[in-house]
């Protein structure tokens, strides 16, 4: 069942029906295995594989479905032949990840037929709220769809499908006047995305969040403040990510702000980093700016979406600042924070934009000195108001100028990070990779960069995974750092 927060049912992503029974567990005395009921139902221990696309939130998002599944005794598999249920959480933002999910739900048709009745497949997220219709019409091996506004109400429709419902589609908004919910971590990593704003009410002529997330709704500080100190104090997390589509805006209808929120996070023991993403430069403040400069904890680095460096092609894309106002921002944040970090979203192409124009983005790349970008040609999105615009331009244009962009900017990062060698960096191991043959560790700085390194010859069995480590840099390129392994801390910094 859906726990409280603060004496309180959590209204945010969508209340159960009170209709449809409530789980109850039981451990089984002749196997021993535990059994959930709901109503007249029996759930066995099953398996669930989800695949996830897109941003920081549908990630958030399918931890939180998995969490309320693993109540209806579902396990996550990384197999998908082991599965009994198969959930999808798409993202329409961008194209490719779009497409991946329809090539991926085409070819799950095999294993469907392969195994009838004894797979279950669901889509949800974004691509679901304004598609879910259609795709259980188009696809008959698809049992159900869900938005992304009833994602608390996943254990309901999966009872819904296993009492024999025909396919069905559930995409409504949540309408509850508070946004308020409880975090859900099932990763067993030190490291959670907090939902702390959902919905955004920019309407950028490009972006179909409006659409899939809806308005803007912030839940309270106080509420925010108490979920990740149960967090650290009970599952362990020592970095969080504050997510919201517009995150800047967090709590404007509470006389709330970002800028208080991640100072009253501050004084949280055993807390050691705070990040947050996606922001939007209009409301990037002045007391935000401030707080980058004197929140300890707060990370070195900030993502900071710029979209184009042309003031027209901004004014088009409605995003309700220009060139200037964005390279003064960044100014300030430099000036507050030395250390700091910077990257951003580049949409190159975008519906008529000229030569002129385009070139007013690489000359912002020069003023910006960006560490790294995330960019992208220019495609439609179902909905939105540039789809509608009349176009002169080719998606072989649109290759073309991405391309170029891409290679101008590694020519600027390469100079930024050659200036990471010899510095040393604290750093949170989160994997290995492999590079040129070898299995190197790799842990994500403050600042955001990924360095690359190997442990000591006589310590290479060591298990560094979540450590907490020293790195000094020997070497960087545009997208690689290799670093040099000091020292461990363990798993705790144990900081205040």
């Amino acid at each position: 069942m859906q726990n409280q927060v603060d004496g309180h049912t959590p209204t945010g992503l969508g209340l159960r029906s009170p209709e449809i029974p409530k789980e109850r567990s039981f451990i089984d005395p002749d196997s021993g295995e535990k059994i959930v009921k709901m109503g007249e139902l029996t759930f066995p221990p099953r398996k669930v594989w989800m695949k996830t696309y897109g941003c920081q939130m549908n990630y958030h998002d399918t931890q939180r479905i998995l969490s309320h599944l693993s109540e209806l005794n579902f396990s996550a598999t990384d197999e998908v032949e082991d599965a009994d249920m198969v959930l999808f959480n798409t993202c329409a933002v961008r194209d490719l990840a779009n497409q991946k999910f329809y090539s991926h739900l085409g070819e799950l048709k095999h294993l469907k037929k392969k195994k009838g009745e004894n797979l279950v497949v669901g889509v949800g997220g974004c691509v679901a709220q304004t598609e879910g219709k259609d795709l259980v019409k188009k696809y008959e091996h698809l049992d159900f769809a869900f938005g992304t506004d009833v994602i608390d109400q996943i254990n309901d429709m999966v009872f819904r499908v296993y009492a024999g419902d025909d396919k069905f589609s559930i995409n409504s908004w949540d309408r509850s006047n508070d946004f308020s919910i409880e975090t859900k971590v099932v990763h067993g990593t030190p490291q959670a995305f907090i939902n702390i704003i959902k919905g955004c009410n920019k309407y950028c002529t490009y972006c179909i969040v409006p659409y899939t997330r809806g308005k803007e709704r912030s839940r309270r500080i106080d509420e925010i403040v108490r979920d990740v100190a149960r967090l650290v104090e009970y599952q362990g997390i020592q970095e969080v990510m504050l997510l919201g589509q517009n995150v800047n805006s967090f709590g404007k209808e509470h006389d709330e702000s970002l800028a208080e929120l991640i100072m009253a996070l501050g004084p949280i023991k055993g807390l050691e980093l705070i990040r947050y993403t996606t922001s939007h430069p209009y409301d990037m403040s002045d007391d935000l700016i401030e707080v980058h400069g004197k929140a300890k904890k707060l990370s070195n680095h900030l993502h900071l979406p710029v979209q184009s460096g042309s003031a027209s092609v901004l004014q088009r894309m409605n995003r309700q600042y220009t060139p200037e106002h964005y390279l003064g921002l960044l100014e300030k944040l430099r000036k507050s924070n030395p250390e700091i970090v910077l990257s951003t979203d580049i949409i190159v192409g975008f519906p008529n934009e000229t030569q002129e124009e385009y070139q007013k983005t690489l000359d912002l790349l020069d003023a910006a000195q960006f560490d790294f970008i995330y960019s992208y040609a220019y495609s439609p999105r179902k909905y939105t108001r540039s789809a509608r615009m009349e176009d002169f331009l080719t998606d072989d244009i649109r290759g073309e100028r991405l391309r170029y962009l891409q290679k101008y900017q590694l020519g600027i990062q390469e100079k930024i990070r050659a200036k990471m060698v010899g510095k040393t960096f604290r750093v949170l191991v989160d994997g290995q990779s492999k590079m040129k043959g070898q299995t190197k560790w790799k842990g994500r700085t403050n600042c955001n960069r990924i360095i690359h390194f190997l442990p000591p010859e006589d310590q290479s069995e060591l298990d560094l995974q979540w450590n907490w480590v020293d790195l000094k840099v020997t070497s960087a390129t545009a997208l690689s750092c290799q670093g040099e392994f000091l020292q461990t801390y363990g798993k705790r910094l144990n900081t205040l």
